[in-house]
């Protein structure tokens, strides 16, 4: 003890409580991550003799613990993400959710965040108080003890370096920029900083873009095109996908269907797989791509189509609000309204207003709230059909409720579908509707207890989603090659993000340079994909490289993926 004489609650007390909260996250990281024992080791060792060392700098205690404020930050908020997803570091996506996520959204995570809130507040808001305290003391540590710890931060952060280089000469060496905490999550946060900053300036850097698109379909001919992208919606509690629930009644009895259960997204972040539906991006082209290219409303204008974006969704400064403003009208539903929880139904109202403007060829897109937690919260009581469903808590025990409450989010979506299929509906009409959804979810699944999505390592359950392509009976009269094609695609591997921007084109018969009719699910050539997920840092990677585990490939096997 002779290191730290500690007095109990004075300056060198202070000094070892720092040190302490400020290394709880990379002793987590370092259970929680698949990292060789050396990297291990090196990322406690290290970052605890930077530390070490910023805190003997100098004998004001308060100041360097203020100092350490934004560690301490940092070190909050990766425990937040350990225990809201299991593992990882905070990442690039993470940081972008931050700011993209809508405030509703927000509110209702946050409710079920309490208990580990309350707990980082209780680990970092004492030090820090401590230190604000030890300023207006003016407290200070002698010079003898500021010597001693120098010395020995700067013991452990060679210890530290030796590990990592023991790594280096092992021949398996992971940069610190990936691997240790709080590195990594400063890096991110750059990372993210200058996405952000790119992305505000999408107006400029795409403003020349042009498809080129023209149509070929016969001219006279009253032509509606509907692209729903839905939210959260996982395609295993899907009945036309094989649940044993009746999930999709609404659905069965229409015509003209077309469902494929063999979907995954590339993405499982919404600002990212979004923007995939609604380009020819996919995660293998993404990266720099994004900022230059539009979106497909402006396809559609170009081939002489009405184009609106149909949104209940808030503005977030992403991607997917710059290609819905691209359409001739665009509408963010909840703007209209003060009501915060505005269900999807009242997009319906928006698609009749877009329809009673009367015009011969129209796309329509619409994104949707969806199945987005709280669960129960997303349909009407009349649609409770499974019960109970009161679960507003997302714990293990009670899976069996949030479930029912998910259940009954995708009865309220199908019958939407549906509603939305009907108004389209007609002998003079030649109509389409493609619908998946961004993501899927994870509840509590398997015994990993994932929940929700957005991870920043994916799972099974968050990538596999539905899609569904419906057709009126003037469009199969009039292309039945595109309706057998679909048919005959549906017990294919599909990837939505590669598809579904060149199925809407090839539905309405539009042809431009991006167009590829291999990507098609309504077009012969057809062709299965090799599966890609986007990760944090915006690089396609194989699925074996996305961060899946073993529950997730034998999922995947179980379901044909």
């Amino acid at each position: 003890m002779r290191l730290f004489k500690i007095r109990p609650f004075g300056p060198e007390w202070l000094f070892v409580v720092v040190l302490i909260v400020c290394l709880v996250p990379n002793l987590l990281l370092w259970h929680t991550e698949e990292i060789p024992f050396v990297y291990g080791a090196a990322g406690v060792l290290l970052p605890l003799g930077v530390y070490w060392l910023l805190m003997s700098i100098s004998g004001h205690i308060g100041r360097s613990v203020l100092w350490m404020v934004i560690v301490m930050f940092l070190s909050a908020f990766e425990i937040v993400l350990l225990d809201l997803y299991g593992n990882s570091v905070i990442g690039v996506d993470m940081w972008l959710n931050v700011v993209t996520s809508n405030s509703n959204e927000i509110g209702e995570l946050l409710g079920n965040l309490l208990p580990v809130i309350a707990l980082v507040c209780l680990l970092y808001l004492p030090p820090i108080s401590a230190g604000v305290f030890a300023v207006v003391r003016k407290w200070r540590l002698s010079d003898g003890f500021l010597r001693r710890n120098r010395l020995a931060g700067c013991a452990v952060g060679v210890c530290g370096a030796l590990f990592m280089a023991c790594g280096m000469v092992q021949g398996s060496y992971v940069s610190p920029r990936y691997y240790m905490f709080p590195v990594n999550a400063l890096d991110n946060a750059r990372q993210a900083v200058v996405r952000y900053v790119k992305t505000s300036r999408y107006a400029d850097t795409s403003g020349d873009f042009s498809y080129g698109a023209v149509g070929t379909h016969e001219g006279g001919l009253k032509e509606i095109y509907l692209l729903v992208v839905g939210e959260t919606s996982r395609a295993s509690n899907w009945e036309l996908f094989g649940y044993e629930r009746p999930t999709n009644p609404s659905l069965r009895s229409h015509d003209g269907l077309v469902a494929f259960p063999r979907t995954m997204s590339e993405s499982n972040t919404t600002h990212k797989s979004v923007p995939l539906l609604l380009s020819p991006l996919t995660a293998s082209d993404f990266g720099d791509s994004i900022y230059h290219i539009k979106g497909i409303a402006t396809a559609f204008k170009e081939a002489g189509f009405r184009t609106a974006f149909l949104s209940n969704q808030e503005r977030n400064g992403s991607f997917i609000d710059y290609f819905g403003e691209e359409a001739d009208y665009a509408v963010f539903i909840k703007e209209r309204n003060d009501d915060r929880s505005l269900r999807d139904e009242a997009l319906l109202d928006c698609l009749d207003e877009v329809l009673a403007d009367g015009g011969d060829r129209l796309l329509v897109i619409m994104h949707t709230y969806g199945s987005h937690f709280n669960y129960r919260e997303r349909y009407p009581r009349e649609f409770a059909r499974f019960l109970p469903d009161d679960a507003t808590e997302a714990r293990p025990d009670n899976r069996e409720r949030l479930i029912n409450a998910y259940d009954n989010s995708i009865l309220y979506t199908s019958d939407l579908l549906a509603r939305a299929m009907s108004r389209l509906e007609g002998d003079s009409i030649a109509a389409a509707m493609l619908y998946t959804s961004d993501h899927g979810e994870d509840i509590y699944d398997d015994r990993r207890g994932l929940f929700l999505h957005a991870s920043p390592r994916p799972s099974a359950r968050q990538l596999h989603v539905p899609y569904i392509l419906w057709t009126s009976r003037r469009y199969a009269d009039l292309y039945p090659h595109a309706v057998s094609a679909a048919e005959a695609n549906a017990g294919k591997r599909v990837s939505s993000s590669e598809s579904f921007f060149h199925t809407a084109l090839d539905l309405a018969g539009i042809k431009c340079d991006a167009f590829d009719s291999l990507c098609s699910v309504a077009n012969a050539a057809y062709r299965e994909p090799e599966r890609r997920y986007l990760n944090d840092h915006n690089r396609g990677v194989a699925l074996e490289e996305s961060g899946l585990k073993d529950p997730d490939f034998d999922y995947m096997d179980s379901k044909g993926l």
